[in-house]
């Protein structure tokens, strides 16, 4: 497939939006292009927004023959991490784990997941 404008603009980027009391308006980004924001006074205002910015960057990178970084693709990730630590922290995490009756590899996935929801 050609990597156009309209390839590029069917993936499926990813668009933060949030409300900014400091701003007093919605605030968004797309997590895959460094330093760009725009702002709304609704999501669906800052969307369009983005998308509008979406199609200038990319229009701009091609007529440039600049890379056009994509979304990650979960496909991408089988799910193994290497994970080094100290070994006062790997001594506490194999002792919750016991006491929670879990392995280390549930404890930390645990841990992960709930500072992940908490970010979102």
């Amino acid at each position: 497939m050609e990597k156009n404008l309209e390839y590029y603009m069917k993936l499926p980027y990813s668009y933060i939006v949030e409300w900014s009391d400091a701003d007093d308006c919605y605030l968004g980004s797309i997590v895959e292009l460094e330093r760009n924001m725009t702002c709304g006074d609704t999501p669906e205002e800052v969307i369009a927004n983005l998308k509008d910015a979406l199609e200038a960057y990319v229009n701009t990178s091609l007529a440039n023959g600049m890379d056009i970084p994509e979304p990650i693709k979960m496909a991408d990730y089988k799910g193994n991490i290497t994970y080094r630590t100290t070994g006062l922290n790997h001594y506490r995490l194999a002792k919750t784990a016991k006491l929670k009756g879990m392995s280390i590899n549930a404890l930390i996935d645990e841990a992960v997941e709930e500072k992940l929801q908490q970010s979102v």
